[in-house]
């Protein structure tokens, strides 16, 4: 039998003396969970927990891809052109995304749908002639101004703006789910509203005759392919002033940071003009961006 050896304590006792393997298994792995829960919690979790606390500019950046809500049919803003979509907003997609060094995918969306395929990540970013209204300031974060527009009433009708307020029910024709919609419908209570997909149709259905008035952007007039008609065409009555935004996700600074760079760099190059003279027929000054 073996004795002690004097001057040395006696052995620690494993916990596991006594205990059988299973039970052995059982305690470590109880353990390594413990230990598991507890870097979890200081978030140590290593690439997951990198992966989701990443913010919109980087997911962008990794996946070197920019989806945008665009126009679906809305000229001269986005409007398909053979195999492509074209227009203003389409452009300012590209622009962006070559800045950001990334490729663009375009999601063309109609106005209804714009701040749900945002929200439900469908899209990174809207550029769809958005304008800036405190409900929707609720749900999403607007860039900087990229188109000083305003939305107004139009017709061949040399009307003044009280006569047209006058008027018992007058028809009006307007895109749906549209913010000029829902502000000539607030104007004119007693119009009749005829509601359309996107600008085309509204503009093919007003040169056919079917109402004499019709609620849009002034840059929408420009659109029309009839230049006699264009030139007939007048502003009856000014609904608001509604510059476009870049639409994005809330708390998003460094996305944000980067798309009013972006915005800064083509106003003052002169790239934004460029684009203005080509699908609008018209530049912006620097005061219209005050």
């Amino acid at each position: 039998m073996l004795g002690r050896f004097p001057g040395r304590s006696p052995p620690m006792q494993s916990p596991f003396d006594g205990a059988t393997p299973s039970l052995w298994a059982g305690e470590i792995l109880q353990r390594r969970r413990l230990v598991c829960g507890s870097i979890l919690a200081l978030g140590l979790s290593g690439p997951l927990a990198a992966a989701e606390h990443r913010d919109q500019l980087e997911r962008i950046r990794s996946a070197r891809v920019l989806r945008v809500a665009v126009p679906q049919d809305f000229p001269p803003f986005g409007f398909p052109q053979g195999s492509e979509l074209v227009g203003f907003d389409i452009s300012i997609a590209k622009m962006l995304s070559m800045h950001l060094g990334v490729s663009p995918q375009m999601v063309p969306v109609p106005s209804g749908d714009r701040l749900a395929a945002l929200l439900e990540d469908r899209v990174d970013i809207i550029i769809s002639s958005l304008g800036k209204t405190p409900e929707r300031e609720k749900s999403i974060d607007f860039s900087s101004v990229y188109a000083p527009t305003y939305l107004g009433v139009f017709s061949q009708q040399k009307l003044s703006r009280d006569e047209l307020l006058k008027l018992p029910a007058p028809v009006v024709g307007a895109a749906e789910n549209s913010l000029e919609e829902s502000l000539v419908r607030a104007f004119l209570p007693a119009a009749k509203i005829q509601g359309f997909k996107g600008s085309a149709a509204l503009l093919d259905a007003y040169a056919a005759g079917h109402f004499e008035f019709f609620a849009g952007g002034n840059v929408l007039v420009e659109s029309i392919k009839d230049v006699g008609l264009r030139t007939r065409v007048h502003q009856v009555a000014l609904l608001k002033e509604s510059p476009c935004y870049i639409g994005l996700r809330q708390n998003e600074a460094r996305l944000k940071d980067e798309i009013n760079r972006f915005l800064a760099n083509i106003r003052s190059s002169g790239a934004l003009m460029v684009n203005a003279m080509k699908w609008f027929r018209q530049s912006f000054s620097a005061d219209m961006f005050k």
